[in-house]
């Protein structure tokens, strides 16, 4: 039996998982991306969590 490898992205404060499996690092970290789950000094925050994207 192959092993696959799947990429997930999750939330470097609860552990919440975005929605989605990737076939590849780069496609996880473009999503990560493109739905605002990249946080300060390249880590990786949901919206709840999100330094980048709170209102001060």
């Amino acid at each position: 039996m192959p092993i696959t490898a799947v990429y997930e992205v999750k939330c470097d404060v609860c552990w919440g998982v975005m929605n989605g499996e990737y076939g590849t690092r780069e496609d996880a970290q473009d999503a990560r991306k493109a739905n605002g789950w990249e946080d300060t000094d390249d880590r990786t925050a949901c919206p709840s969590h999100n330094t980048l994207t709170k209102e001060n």
